[in-house]
């Protein structure tokens, strides 16, 4: 493990400064993050088409919100 490496700027973001990035996303990942700021949920279960398709259309914004759930304690269940 590398503990030289920078933090990902997502772990210090706020869920309202991710919400206003993703409000120009096309992918509904947006409710993800407000369902996890807003009830404090520790898991989220997700259809596993939905995250291939994240994945496809605009990994970059996958990746910081996962990193984001993932930084609050918040895993992905993958069904």
């Amino acid at each position: 493990m590398n503990n030289d490496r920078p933090l990902p700027p997502e772990i210090g973001m706020t869920a309202e400064d991710l919400l206003s990035e993703l409000r120009t996303s096309r992918t509904d990942l947006a409710r993800l993050v407000e369902a996890a700021a807003h009830d404090r949920h520790t898991r989220l279960v997700v259809p596993q088409r939905s995250v291939e398709a994240w994945e496809r259309r605009e990994p970059e914004t996958w990746t910081k919100v996962s990193g984001w759930l993932t930084a609050r304690g918040v895993a992905i269940v993958r069904v």
